[in-house]
């Protein structure tokens, strides 16, 4: 009966280890993983801008929301703002002039932000020339924005 009651006592600790290494995983572990960028959906676009590059990586189009993904290198957050504006046909989309959005910090000064503007009230074409204004702008009032602009043609998605 002893060699029975080792057995269960093992078999207790392996599924305590078990237990306690799969909540220490979703607790912790999955924190430690590096923050990935999202695949593009369009063709890059690129622009080196004093010391730092801006990509447009993605643009999609629907019904309810124009949404825009671009990364940013080279600039720290602590000393920059990033404005990110939409126009078709050279008219301003972003009600707010600026999009809302997200922004996943892949490394030290580099981000990938997501941008979107809902249009639910706009009456938009189905295809749009997309001009995406990406503005780097310094915390010292004495210093100028440093703009970037991406052109992207987008045809509506239907929503499923």
């Amino acid at each position: 009966m002893y060699i029975k009651e080792r057995k269960y006592i093992i078999a207790i600790i392996v599924l305590v280890v078990i237990v306690l290494v799969t909540i220490w995983y979703f607790r912790v572990g999955y924190l430690l993983r590096k923050p990935e960028m999202p695949h593009a959906n369009i063709e890059i676009q690129t622009q080196m801008v004093d010391g730092g590059t801006i990509n447009l990586r993605n643009a999609n189009y629907t019904e309810k929301e124009i949404k825009v993904g671009y990364e940013v290198k080279g600039f720290s957050l602590k000393e920059y703002n990033i404005s990110c504006k939409l126009y078709n046909d050279g008219n301003l989309i972003s009600t707010s002039g600026s999009t809302g959005g997200g922004l996943i910090e892949l490394d030290e000064k580099h981000y990938y932000f997501v941008g979107f503007e809902n249009i639910d009230e706009n009456d938009l074409p189905d295809s749009l020339n997309l001009k995406v204004e990406i503005s780097v702008i310094p915390n010292d009032s004495g210093q100028k924005p440093i703009p970037a602009s991406f052109n992207v043609n987008l045809d509506k998605e239907s929503g499923a």
